[in-house]
């Protein structure tokens, strides 16, 4: 057996900041399908079959570097966010943050349990019902500690753990920030037009589906470290007031 504190003892020692669990109910009740043809959520069952409950964790970014972007030359003509693209993309904090949900699957398993990182749940939405934050108005998950520099991700697993209460409580109120700083209006209050923002013109570099002033505008603003790479653009989450004392 192993509980619910037990196992955010242990997420917390690999390095997530904050750890929440979600029942199998909920998770039913999570969305699924496509998400503007740039992700498919999937039911938990589909990538578990024995799954009785979702760890929903959260990694907190202190340096803008976890936000770089390398795409693999190979993509020229190939067309991304197609069915069948076959490229190598990569996000640093994608990539530790699957490192470290592999390795809490791992330890699960090594109880005695079924366990699995999740790759078609929508975090967004199991966040808040894991009391990890709420959606802000820029869509992002906002932490009363972190603000919106938690990046998430989920494990799957066959243990029935006690689930944590939702957090429902609106931390945006009547503020704007998010949504004023936006340099292409992408945004609307808990509503992004994804193919306003400049991070997917960057991860789409050759697709017609981004209107020029966008890619002209990604141009001025977003850093490149190399002519492959970007850090993708924060301006929404770094006009949030929340998590400013959790930087550094």
């Amino acid at each position: 057996m192993v509980g619910s504190s037990e196992v955010k003892e242990k997420a917390r020692s690999i390095g997530f900041s904050a750890v929440g669990i979600i029942s199998l109910e909920s998770l039913s009740k999570l969305p699924v399908g496509d998400v503007e043809g740039v992700h498919t959520l999937v039911p938990a069952v589909d990538e578990l079959p024995s799954v009785r409950s979702a760890i929903i964790l959260g990694y907190h970014i202190w340096d803008p570097v976890f936000n770089v972007h390398t795409l693999d030359p190979r993509w020229r003509g190939i067309g991304l966010h197609s069915s069948d693209e076959r490229f190598e993309f990569h996000q640093l904090y994608s990539e530790v943050v699957g490192r470290k949900t592999w390795q809490l699957a791992a330890w699960l398993r090594e109880l005695g349990f079924d366990a699995v990182p999740a790759g078609g749940l929508p975090l967004k939405r199991a966040a808040p019902l894991a009391g990890l934050g709420v959606q802000g108005k820029n869509t992002v998950v906002i932490s009363e500690e972190y603000g919106p520099t938690l990046r998430l991700g989920a494990v799957l697993t066959s243990a029935e753990l006690e689930p944590d209460a939702p957090l429902t409580r609106d931390l945006c109120g009547d503020c704007t920030r998010c949504i004023k700083a936006c340099p292409t209006k992408a945004l609307n209050p808990h509503e992004v037009a994804i193919k306003r923002c400049m991070v997917y013109a960057l991860e789409s570099p050759e697709s017609n589906d981004v209107d020029e002033d966008i890619r002209e505008m990604a141009d001025k603003l977003i850093i490149r470290p190399t002519a492959g790479s970007f850090i993708e653009c924060t301006r929404c989450l770094d006009a949030c007031p929340f998590g400013k004392k959790a930087k550094g």
